[in-house]
């Protein structure tokens, strides 16, 4: 009945692609706790408010029993150093959320099963016909109740509903139209970067991610046919959607690199339509640059760059 009497009101979707930044934005933005309530990783995976209410007794800085840090170390105990470098796996911030819905539905099996199935199961951009009404309505609902869960949890109320927005990232560009449809006052952003960059950098990803081999050496063969679609795909969704529509914004990866604060500015005063006077200022995010184990170039990828250069010319 709680759940049911809150409003998800100008909800705000950080909606990138692969290995675009999202994820350092989203946090950036879920900072300002006066103005959005947003789930992290934990939630995400396990979305039951009775589960989150224990972890917050037993996880915790100021807790008796484990620390964060020490949670995360253990949550993240099947993770190779190689991917810890690519993705930091913090459980108690937000992360992206489709990967959780995806896992729970077994579409990182895709990966043992060859690169036709990965570009039909795991394409953030369309979806095949028969998984029309999954991510058409079973994702969109379950997106509803995780925010409504989430403002309960966090303390709004029915008659405070306006007070707080929902914050979500992920890359579910495939459900936007109905994410709109459901919440016609939603907020749209995201952070374009070189395409390029994001297949190199999601392929090294994918590929050092052993939990998606499950023992097996990583198929880079396999990883390079099926993201080269993917990102085909997605850079084609990603311009129609992002050209048409309002309450859609767009900055570009190097901008929210080197000048974070005037490109924070520029969110809240042309997406959220805050007044000048009241744009918070939010701590710049700690990740830095470094040096990756493992990171394979386009060439040894096998990738014809001058090729996709020439695809990706509009975009």
């Amino acid at each position: 009945k709680q759940l049911n009497s809150l409003s998800i009101i100008k909800p705000l979707f950080v909606l990138s692609a692969y290995r675009s930044a999202s994820t350092e934005m989203a946090r950036a933005l879920a900072k300002d706790t006066t103005r959005f309530v947003a789930p992290n990783a934990i939630m995400c995976a396990f979305p039951y408010l009775w589960l989150w209410k224990l972890v917050t007794w037993i996880v915790g800085d100021d807790n008796a029993g484990m620390s964060l840090d020490e949670m995360n170390g253990y949550l993240n105990k099947n993770f190779t150093k190689e991917s810890l470098e690519r993705h930091d796996n913090d459980h108690f911030s937000i992360d992206t959320f489709d990967g959780y819905f995806l896992s729970s539905h077994l579409n990182g099996l895709a990966f043992q099963l060859g690169p036709e199935v990965i570009v039909k199961e795991f394409n953030s951009a369309q979806f095949e016909e028969h998984n029309r009404y999954l991510f058409e309505h079973y994702f969109v609902e379950h997106v509803d109740r995780i925010a409504r869960k989430t403002l309960l949890f966090s303390g709004v109320t029915a008659s405070h509903s306006e007070d707080r927005a929902f914050l979500l990232k992920g890359h579910f560009l495939s459900s936007a139209s109905a994410l709109q449809r459901k919440y016609p006052d939603a907020r749209f952003l995201t952070v374009l970067r070189d395409p390029l960059d994001r297949l190199k950098s999601g392929i090294n990803h994918m590929a050092v991610n052993a939990t998606l081999w499950q023992g097996r050496l990583p198929r880079w063969d396999w990883l390079s046919e099926a993201f080269q679609q993917i990102e085909m795909t997605y850079c084609e969704r990603e311009m129609e959607w992002y050209n048409n529509g309002s309450k859609r914004h767009v900055v570009k990866f190097d901008s929210f690199v080197r000048n974070f604060h005037k490109t924070m500015e520029g969110i809240y005063q042309n997406l959220l339509e805050t007044h000048e006077d009241e744009i918070p200022v939010i701590p710049h995010p700690s990740k830095c640059l470094k040096h990756y184990t493992v990171n394979r170039s386009l060439k040894e990828l096998g990738v014809d760059e001058s090729g996709l250069k020439r695809q990706l010319t509009d975009y």
